[in-house]
């Protein structure tokens, strides 16, 4: 007992040291952290604040053309050769057809009673009408999609009441039309049922197979026209189902050409006039698809046109709306998705401020006054020789 000691400052003040290191390495670790995120956010602004700077970004959307293979004049389809998503190689048979005047004229080969006619023109109407009545039901949809698209554009204070008004008025007079179409569907019907009794008490018994047989007659007969592909090219439509008459100047299939020159592709930029400083007749940009797909592109036609911003691409603190449009040509052997370069896909347009060819008065751009293009604009564009 003579030799204990009990050495209270001692342990306290060794408690105490292990505190203020634990607070320490506590603090360091704390502002490790902070310093790590600053210097990213930092670098991020930093980034962001460079590539303002450095380029100069238009939303756009890309073009590109369908062809469609439309009648010539009134048609009975017999059969399709090709169906949507394939691919067609030049000489190959799109269709074929047998002019409608063939089967209903009065000098056809197979002319039949005129009952027998009346029946099939009145069915023929009837499909016509269904035909009708379904692109109307299409359009009522798609404007009801764009009455709701503008109910929310109002609540957020995008756009007024007055589009909204106007669609709704061309909803109600496509409803009117739907259903005045549904009402000549139903006196066919009716005039169907009456041309059938009327057979019937004629003796011409219509068989299940009657229509079968006719078009059977008609692909075997030298009146048929077959209707062929200029171009590799893919399906991309379908219009009207086989044994089906199509009128005068009616799409019967719609093609895209597997081929950037072929199918017209190009670019289209929004560029606000306090931005066209940036662009000019010698400008090259790259054309972003998403972040995988992006190409080489330069301008071919600088101020087509005017066009107003779509709804998503306004900015609530902007009050000009309308933008230039700047069509971009791609560069020339490059390889690009099918699915990137069909029509109204979006894309951004990224252009180098610092290293934009093209520094030249009258060079950049072209130059008009009331005799047209000036002289200096000719030679420019080699309109003039220049003067030696």
């Amino acid at each position: 007992m003579h030799n204990f000691q009990y050495d209270s400052d001692t342990t306290e003040d060794l408690k105490i040291e292990q505190i203020i290191s634990y607070r320490k390495k506590k603090l360091a670790r704390q502002q490790i952290v902070f310093s790590t995120i600053l210097t990213i956010l930092l670098c991020l602004l930093a980034y962001y604040v460079f590539r303002k700077m450095w380029y100069a970004e238009f939303d756009g959307y890309v073009q590109a053309d369908y062809v469609n293979y439309k009648a010539w004049d009134d048609l009975y389809l017999l059969e399709h050769y090709k169906e949507e998503g394939d691919i067609v190689m030049p000489g190959d048979t799109l269709y074929s057809y047998i002019y409608l005047d063939n089967i209903l004229g009065p000098d056809n080969r197979y002319s039949e009673p005129a009952v027998v006619t009346g029946d099939r023109n009145i069915r023929l109407q009837t499909g016509v009408a269904s035909q009708d009545a379904n692109v109307l039901r299409v359009r009522i949809r798609e404007l009801r999609k764009q009455i709701e698209k503008e109910d929310h554009n109002i609540q957020f204070g995008l756009t007024d009441n007055s589009h909204k008004m106007d669609l709704q008025r061309e909803l109600a007079e496509t409803e009117e039309q739907l259903k005045a179409a549904l009402r000549k569907m139903s006196v066919y019907y009716s005039i169907s049922g009456e041309t059938k009794s009327a057979l019937q008490r004629s003796g011409l018994q219509l068989e299940d197979n009657r229509d079968n047989v006719l078009v059977e007659r008609l692909k075997n007969s030298n009146e048929v026209r077959y209707v062929l592909a200029n171009d590799t090219a893919v399906v991309t439509k379908v219009w009207n189902p086989a044994e089906m008459a199509v009128f005068k100047s009616d799409a019967v299939v719609q093609i895209q050409y597997l081929n950037l020159k072929s199918s017209n592709f190009r670019v289209v930029a929004y560029v606000p006039t306090g931005d066209m400083d940036k662009v000019n007749h010698h400008t090259r940009a790259e054309v972003i698809v998403n972040d995988d797909v992006h190409f080489q592109a330069r301008v071919k036609l600088l101020g087509a046109r005017t066009e107003d911003l779509p709804d998503e691409l306004r900015n609530s603190l902007s009050r000009i709306y309308t933008a230039v449009m700047v069509v971009f040509r791609p560069d020339s052997a490059q390889t690009l998705p099918l699915w990137a370069v069909v029509d109204r896909v979006p894309v951004r347009i990224r252009i180098n401020k610092f290293f934009n060819e093209g520094n030249e008065y009258e060079d950049d751009y072209w130059y008009i006054n009331d005799n047209g293009l000036t002289p200096r604009t000719q030679e420019k564009i080699g309109f003039k020789k220049k003067k030696k």
